[in-house]
């Protein structure tokens, strides 16, 4: 009969375990970063954002405003995901898991931190994140900002003085480029970088539906040759013209420009297409 009771009481608490452990509704990992193991996703939201301060310094207190000492604006949609980490774990082990797994990504870490170097952890919870659950001790709180591929993210990881571990992502990626959100660049900032040189959907939308505009398809390219760079990006504008010709639009309302490395803006990508008003 004793031994009874106890696989029950063994069960409850089991029964208890996996369900304190189960992911908040409608939530997912990322699939280029699995979760820490064991831990479970206690927070998920997406949002559609016109922009991102992707920090890339301390938090610091500047002119009675607390922020990131340094930021990069950055676009996209931004999937905010926080797990809580089984308490047997530390901030450290947890921030050095993914550090390794941005390193096997060849991710570009922007900046990173840890403990005090990193600012007040309040500010990081409420004011960055907008995530209470964060705010712990200064002393365990590690944070990374880094670019993998398209993908861009922040990663802060920290104990609270209940010693409930957490490790919070913001991932950014890039809009999917459509007729509405090139028009809006192109009448806001006269430009608008396209997307995967073979998708011209959204810009031969655009022109049927303004029919009388002209455009110039630029085209950069970083890495080799001066003369080498000048020839592949201008082969790569003249491919994304002769696409659109091909689907329709008239060949007079096209001009295009190869620029090999000489790019005024910064970019990540190595290569890339962009349009602006003629």
């Amino acid at each position: 009969m004793r031994i009874r009771t106890l696989l029950q009481l063994g069960l409850m608490l089991l029964s208890f375990t996996v369900q304190a452990e189960t992911d908040v509704a409608g939530s997912r990992d990322p699939q280029q970063l699995p979760r820490f193991p064991l831990s479970w996703i206690a927070s998920y939201s997406e949002h559609k954002i016109p922009e991102y301060e992707l920090a890339t310094g301390p938090m610091r207190k500047i002119e009675e405003v607390t922020a990131p000492e340094q930021s990069k604006g950055v676009k996209g949609d931004l999937t905010r995901i926080t797990y809580r980490v089984p308490s047997t774990h530390t901030p450290e082990q947890v921030f050095n898991y993914y550090l390794g797994l941005l390193k096997s990504l060849q991710a570009d870490v922007l900046f990173q931190c840890s403990s005090r170097q990193c600012g007040s952890s309040s500010q990081w919870a409420n004011n960055y994140f907008d995530v209470a659950e964060l705010y712990g001790l200064d002393r365990t709180q590690f944070f990374l900002s880094a670019i993998a591929g398209n993908l861009k993210l922040a990663l802060y990881t920290v104990q609270r003085g209940n010693r409930r571990v957490y490790v919070h992502i913001d991932l950014i990626q890039p809009l999917q480029q459509s007729a509405e959100t090139l028009a809006v660049d192109l009448r806001q900032q006269g430009f608008s970088w396209l997307s995967e040189p073979d998708t011209i959907e959204p810009l031969f939308e655009y022109m049927t539906h303004n029919p009388t505009q002209k455009v110039l398809v630029g085209s950069y390219s970083k890495s080799g040759e001066l003369e080498e760079l000048l020839q592949q990006s201008t082969e790569r504008a003249e491919l994304f013209t002769k696409l659109l010709i091909d689907a329709g639009i008239d060949a007079e309302r096209i001009e295009t420009v190869g620029v090999g490395p000489a790019m005024p803006l910064e970019r990540d990508s190595s290569s890339g297409l962009w349009v602006q008003l003629r």
